[in-house]
């Protein structure tokens, strides 16, 4: 019974992780953990201040944590089914990155620029503030019209949330990094950025270079067709599936990563050489 007890605790504590993965709540979690250390330093010490204190306020610290996080709990609690009904949603992930595919090279074409941000386990509420709601079945021909010029609601980005488009209009945070390339303008900046705080994907067109790129975990891939592109996503988050427990995403194999600001000539890969044009806005 005690094995048993174990592999209990154990699952319990699989599942929280699940839960906050791809948040800032696990910052949160090492905080956590960092509070339960002093404490026990505190018993063993008999720091008695430090240990009154912390008894005092753990009550109040755990309620403070479930109602900052409570959208994010919620939605991981929705999700624990997700290894029974997980598989029956596959061929519908597949079909929605095909639709988005499709629109992004249509746009590329048109050398009208994009940022399509699919929301995974990540909360991505705090994106709706300024944003205008659309909860509309995705689809290519959307898509396509949201983002043209005329369009009122084609400036910032559109979020996609179980399938559908949710929000457009919506602006994202600028990564702050500053040894990526200097000729990537906003749009780029931007879906670095939101992918460095969240697990979301993103997709991003340049209207000058017309070309289109896959953000994930802060790093930018180039895709040259929709079929590269929908292989390059299941890469990505099968990549991500199986490195889970080594700490982190490394972005590798036959990705054609973007040049960073110190590169000089051209970037090689694996495949091939990429010479990219300077892009001054975009």
């Amino acid at each position: 019974m005690d094995a048993v007890d174990i592999l209990v605790v154990a699952y319990l504590f699989y599942r929280v992780l699940l839960i906050i993965k791809g948040t800032r709540a696990i910052q949160v979690l090492v905080g956590l953990v960092a509070l339960i250390v002093l404490y026990l330093l505190s018993q063993l010490f008999n720091l008695q201040t430090v240990s009154w204190l912390l008894d005092e306020f753990s009550l109040y610290l755990v309620l403070a944590v479930i109602i900052l996080f409570q959208e994010d709990i919620r939605r991981g609690l929705a999700r624990v089914g997700d290894p029974w009904f997980g598989r029956a949603r596959g061929g519908e992930r597949s079909g929605l990155y095909q639709q988005i595919a499709r629109a992004c090279f249509r746009l590329a074409d048109q050398g009208k620029g994009a940022l399509i941000v699919v929301e995974r386990s990540a909360d991505l509420d705090q994106l709706a503030v300024d944003a205008t709601a659309v909860d509309a079945q995705l689809s290519e021909e959307l898509l396509v019209a949201i983002f043209q010029p005329t369009s009122p609601i084609h400036d910032g980005a559109v979020v996609v949330r179980a399938g559908r488009i949710w929000i457009a209009g919506a602006f994202l945070p600028l990564t702050r990094r500053m040894d990526i390339d200097r000729s990537l303008g906003t749009r780029h900046r931007a879906a670095m950025g939101q992918t460095e705080e969240t697990d979301s994907l993103i997709f991003c067109v340049s209207e000058e270079r017309r070309r289109v790129s896959i953000a994930f975990h802060g790093e930018l891939s180039v895709v040259d067709t929709p079929d590269e592109l929908r292989l390059e996503v299941e890469r990505l988050l099968s990549l991500e599936a199986e490195e889970d427990d080594r700490g982190g995403l490394t972005l590798s194999g036959n990705q054609r990563p973007v040049p960073r600001a110190r590169a000089t000539g051209t970037t090689t890969t694996i495949t091939k050489t990429i010479v990219p044009p300077k892009d001054s806005s975009q």
